[in-house]
């Protein structure tokens, strides 16, 4: 795989250099953050089902990058966020025009379809209907409307979206024997954090429902998120009376995906663990406040949703008009209800990945 760096002269001889050599070229432009590039990490594999032996070149933001990083079904994985000033924009369609892919994907609505596919523009120009609510829904759709030749690929059997590597596999199997799990004994991951603060449920909240499921469903508890989210995990652990394990700063976001398929349940806020837990279809408690769980919501197997039914929910804004009441009226004993249920429900059915 060819990873760019900032410099768009290695981008354009990577690129360049592979013209008379691959016979198929597909670009995918895909999300700029993590949530919305796990949601679209079906397309990829669509994509590559759909031309087995073409050269895939994945354009992403960066903080989606580290998603598909050695990734064998993506030979050339862009950062975006890189080109991201307007001459450094231009450079990007220069070197993509140059590269004179046979298929675009795009599923970001960008201007790039109509210089490397302007005969086809209108493909491009489409929006979802209003009926498919959920982004993984929009975003296969778009991929449909984009290349026809999809639509098959879309009918198999599904495999998991995101690639594990063995680094990320031997990561997980050091905690485990870090933390001494005991094989036997289930295991909840729980997520307490989100990039925008309100979509987070309360600290206490938490610190009481991972309690309950130590002291009475018997399971290990591991609370996890991205570095800046460490404070909050630390504020949980302070307010708990058992003791449980922080992966905090331990793992990266794909290695989180390989632990989450170990365990027998997630509980999470709208946040990108929660599209993660979907990814490896792992039961999931979902929290949602002011997003709309009908477009954000999991798609695993089994998951419950918990939310507040009031007159301002999903208000979908960045600032809370009121005093955060959509998360603050969720109790934690309808959580730890949730949870229970599903830990019941799958109690002897679920196989424990292996990352």
């Amino acid at each position: 795989m060819i990873t760019v760096t900032p410099s768009s002269s290695r981008l354009q001889s990577a690129i360049c250099n592979l013209q008379s050599a691959i016979t198929k070229r597909v670009l995918i432009i895909g999300p700029s953050n993590i949530g919305d590039a796990i949601l679209a990490s079906d397309v990829v594999v669509a994509v590559r089902r759909c031309f087995p032996d073409a050269h895939v070149t994945l354009v992403v933001g960066e903080r989606a990058t580290p998603l598909f990083t050695d990734d064998p079904r993506i030979q050339t994985l862009v950062d975006a966020s890189r080109f991201d000033a307007p001459l450094g924009r231009l450079q990007l369609a220069v070197v993509l025009w140059r590269y004179r892919p046979h298929v675009v994907v795009d599923l970001r609505h960008t201007l790039y379809p109509l210089l490397l596919k302007p005969f086809a523009a209108w493909r491009y120009l489409r929006l979802p209907p209003r009926r498919l609510m959920h982004m993984r829904d929009r975003h296969l759709w778009k991929l449909r409307a984009q290349v026809l030749e999809a639509a098959s690929a879309l009918a198999r059997v599904e495999e998991r979206p995101l690639h594990v590597t063995a680094k990320d596999t031997a990561q997980v199997e050091g905690l485990w024997k870090r933390w001494a799990l005991d094989g036997g004994q289930r295991l909840v991951i729980i997520c307490p954090g989100a990039r925008s603060h309100i979509k987070r449920w309360t600290a206490e909240g938490f610190a009481r429902v991972a309690d309950r499921l130590i002291a009475e469903a018997g399971v290990h508890v591991i609370f996890s998120g991205e570095p800046e989210e460490g404070p909050v995990v630390e504020e949980i652990l302070g307010l708990m009376k058992h003791r449980a394990h922080s992966a905090v700063g331990l793992v990266t976001i794909r290695q989180l995906g390989a632990l989450m398929a170990r365990s027998d349940l997630v509980i999470t806020n709208d946040s990108a663990a929660l599209h993660l837990a979907s990814a490896f279809n792992v039961p999931t408690v979902a929290i949602f406040g002011p997003t709309d769980a009908a477009k954000y919501g999991p798609t695993s197997t089994r998951h419950r949703v918990i939310h507040r039914r009031l007159f301002c929910a999903p208000c979908e804004q960045a600032l809370c008009r009121f005093n955060h009441e959509c998360m603050r009226f969720i109790s934690a004993d309808e959580v730890y209800e949730a949870a229970r249920q599903l830990l019941t429900d799958g109690e002897g059915s679920r196989v424990r990945g292996e990352g």
